[in-house]
């Protein structure tokens, strides 16, 4: 049981990882566009609230494709919920550090204006997605 359990959880574990990888390559792209080319037209907040349904919809197609024909489990869409929610956060506070030379409380301080909290739900969102996208199996199968 253990072994089959833990099987589960590693190829959950990948999924999350692919999914993660797959959507935080669109969504830095995405934010690049929005900064440099729709911001400067529409202002911050607006171009925000442009980017988050466009990358929630692509999260619910990437979430659906990868887990099409798969049996989950609810627990296992959650391990890959938590991996995507823990590399997307982590990423961001990286690139904050990186492009914006700011520390982490500078981070979180941003993250807790109303637009870093746009921005908290988006990705709070595509973490749920293939929660949202596919029904699961039952866990006690």
């Amino acid at each position: 049981w253990l072994i089959c359990y833990r099987s589960s959880v590693d190829s959950s574990s990948l999924l999350g990882l692919r999914y993660y990888a797959i959507l935080f390559a669109f969504a830095f792209a995405m934010g690049i566009a929005r900064v440099t080319v729709v911001a400067p037209h529409i202002g911050a907040t607006a171009a925000v609230l442009v980017e988050v349904p466009i990358v929630m919809a692509v999260g619910w197609v990437v979430s659906r494709r990868l887990l099409l024909g798969r049996q989950m489990t609810l627990s296992q869409q959650t391990n890959i919920g938590g991996i995507v929610f823990v590399l997307i956060m982590a990423s961001d506070l990286i690139l904050w550090q990186l492009l914006r030379g700011q520390n982490v409380v500078a981070w979180a301080r941003d993250v807790m204006t109303p637009l870093g909290v746009v921005g908290l739900a988006a990705q709070v969102g595509v973490a749920l997605m293939q929660v949202w996208a596919t029904p699961a199996v039952n866990d006690l199968d």
